[in-house]
Formats: structure tokens, sequence, C-alpha cells
């Protein structure tokens, strides 16, 4: 029964690539071979705190992370927010694509295994979003990201404890400081949660890192002893 339904679903909902954006076969049951083939994930030398691509090897940190003291421990995402991810991550965002979810949190548990064994998070949390930009979109793309990625590693999802109660302007076009203002008390903690000591936010794309240390700041002010995160992808600029 399952099988036939599947298979119904796949005629009237068409599986797509999460890169290409291409039909899938059968047998290809998250990525299309040929992306599979030429993508890659990002590779040292990165930022220790946020994973973002070095441009020098001697380096240990990211121009952002020199200069700012964040509220979270460290982060990974394992894709560069350019070129083809890029797309894919707006497409996912913007353009209805909810499916890639399941390829995306794949990714991430492959590329970042090593790193969740160390942290040892108690609960994912993904980052909410407005009820109003909500019902535009249809989903909160982190959320399903988040609730594919406890899927997989058996991690419970938290997707209620933080709520956002600013509808923020988007954080793509602003500067580090505007993105800061943005986000001044646009988190607020519902009141009966206790959060757990490790907690590891999920969210689509890592640039500054404001929007995870808004998330941070407030769960560390109300009792987590350390908070990581995980994202799709991270920006590759490194400023000086």
């Amino acid at each position: 029964m399952k099988k036939i339904i599947r298979a119904g679903l796949d005629v009237l909902y068409p599986r797509r690539c999460p890169v290409c954006d291409g039909l899938l076969g059968k047998r290809e049951p998250l990525i299309c071979r040929k992306c599979a083939e030429k993508l890659e994930f990002l590779k040292q030398p990165l930022c220790f705190r946020c994973g973002k691509p070095l441009e020098q090897k001697e380096r240990e940190y990211c121009g952002d992370c020199r200069k700012i003291r964040h509220w979270y421990e460290r982060g990974f995402a394992p894709f560069s927010y350019r070129g083809i991810m890029q797309q894919s991550v707006m497409r996912f965002k913007y353009g209805g694509r909810a499916e890639y979810a399941g390829f995306y949190a794949a990714a991430v548990l492959e590329y970042g295994r090593e790193l969740l064994s160390r942290w040892r998070p108690e609960v994912l949390m993904p980052v909410p979003v407005h009820p109003a930009r909500l019902a535009r979109r249809g989903y909160n793309q982190a959320e399903l990201l988040a609730q594919k990625l406890s899927e997989l590693c058996g991690i419970p999802m938290e997707s209620r404890a933080v709520l956002r109660m600013k509808n923020t302007k988007a954080q793509k076009n602003l500067s580090s400081m505007e993105r800061k203002k943005n986000l001044e008390n646009a988190f607020a903690l519902v009141k009966s949660y206790k959060p757990p000591e490790r907690i590891l936010v999920i969210d689509d794309i890592y640039t500054t890192g404001s929007t995870i240390d808004g998330m941070a700041a407030l769960l560390s002010k109300n009792g987590a002893k350390a908070v990581y995160f995980a994202c799709i992808t991270v920006s590759p600029g490194d400023s000086f």
C-alpha cells in the first residue's frame, strides 16, 4: 500500500533534485547522479568558530569571528552559500521546494557527524519565523530541516519554545550592525520552557551570525550552558 501511495504522489508531485531542480529517477532518492558527482562539501581551512571558508590557512578565525564575541560556542554548514547551492536554498526558502529538506538534513548529518557526537546536543531548535511571514511562505524552512534531521539522528526537536516577536526586515541586504539592530528583542522564550544545557540551533543560511547569536543569547540567559548551530550553507566572505 505504501508503495502504491508513493507512486501516486510521485506522479502528482514529481520529486526534484535539490541542486539542479531536475526530476529525480526511481533510483535517485535524494539527489540526481550528475549533481551528486560534482557537489562537494566544504573543506579546510575553515573558521574554527563558524565554519566559514578561510582565504589564509594560518588563520583560525574569519574576520567576523575575530571582531565579534558570539553567544554561541561553535557551528558548521556543509556547503558554501554561492552558485548552485545559493540558488537551491532560495528555491527551498521562497520557491515552495519544501521537499529539499530531506537531502539537506542528510548532508548536515553526514558532514557534521563527528562534531555532533562531540557536542552531544539534547535538542534541535529551529530558528522561528514570524506568524505573518509563515502565513505567506506556508512553512518554516528551518523547522522542516530540523524535523528531518531529528528523524535521522534521533535528537528531539523543539519548535515551540522560542517565539518570533518582531516581523523583522530580511537580513540579506543589511550590514552587520543593521542585522544586529534588526534582531533586537526579536525572540522570546515561552515562560513555561526551561532550556536544556546543550542546544543545537538550526537555520538555513549563516552570514554574520546575528540570527544565531540572538537565539543563543536568549537561551544562554535562561539556563543553556552551550549553544551550537548547524546550517545548510555559510557565506563565503572572509573580511579582514
